[in-house]
């Protein structure tokens, strides 16, 4: 298989008019600074989607993403410049046999990705379809097993703080397609990441923007962006710069992870 990078940018532009009005003593917030940290947010917001997609998006400048990486042809007939057709090891599990999530139908997903030691870690689905998981499982493990967090404290007063199945975390995201879970092998998945030949590296927590997820450490992709600094104009009193996204996600194994498309409710 053969991955090329690719970037993509989010730009930081701001008049010199609005930079001179802000800097007085009656400056409440500094404009640079909090524009710089929005659209540092904005393009950690972009990753949600590049990862959910199809690798099409942004101009064909995306990089490869769930959709055209855990897949069997239908989305993407190549990964990694190789025919899925020629080369079996690159279709990944497609299951949308039934519109009921079941328990029976994680087992046959599992079944269908598993051998002996090397087994799927992780399930990621949106809010609605981990309700639905939730209400088939939860009433059964209440009554069985503690699947409280290990924190005592915060066991007391929040009963549970995720959900596992056989072993594996299983992960809600608002960016996952309505309708989808994935069942994945994380060990075969890696984000080769590229800095831009010139800049510095950024990040998306920001001081002043609050209630916001990149607050917490796992919500904030450190290391992913280089700052390019801004670039002056010559006929026009303004600055630009931009925010680069670079490197590819790559898996060496779709076969060893599973999708299963169109949940619309739970079957006990």
């Amino acid at each position: 298989m053969t991955f090329w990078p690719t970037f993509t940018a989010t730009n930081v532009a701001l008049a010199g008019s609005d930079l001179s009005i802000n800097n007085t003593d009656m400056q409440t917030l500094n404009l640079l600074k909090l524009t710089m940290e929005s659209r540092g947010q904005d393009a950690a917001d972009d990753i949600g989607n590049f990862l959910q997609g199809d690798g099409t998006g942004f101009g064909g400048k995306a990089p490869n993403g769930l959709s055209n990486t855990v897949d069997n042809g239908s989305v993407a007939p190549t990964y990694g410049g190789l025919s899925r057709a020629a080369y079996p090891g690159l279709n990944a599990f497609v299951y949308n046999s039934s519109a009921l999530v079941s328990l029976l139908g994680l087992r046959n997903m599992w079944n269908n990705i598993s051998d002996g030691p090397v087994q799927p870690d992780f399930i990621g689905t949106e809010y609605t379809t981990w309700s639905y998981i939730e209400a088939l499982q939860v009433p059964y493990q209440r009554n069985n097993q503690d699947f409280r967090p290990s924190d005592r404290r915060v066991a007391e007063t929040s009963g549970y703080s995720e959900m596992r199945w056989d072993g594996m975390i299983i992960g809600r995201d608002r960016k996952f397609t309505t309708g989808d879970l994935y069942m994945l092998n994380l060990k075969e998945f890696s984000w080769y990441g590229l800095k831009w030949w010139k800049g510095e590296r950024v990040t998306p927590k920001a001081k002043d923007i609050k209630m916001n997820v990149y607050e917490d450490s796992i919500y904030n992709p450190r290391n992913a962006f280089t700052w390019t600094d801004f670039i002056y104009a010559y006929n026009q009193g303004a600055v630009n710069g931009f925010i680069v996204l670079g490197g590819q996600l790559i898996c060496l194994a779709p076969f060893r992870n599973g999708l299963w498309t169109g949940i619309t409710g739970y079957q006990s």
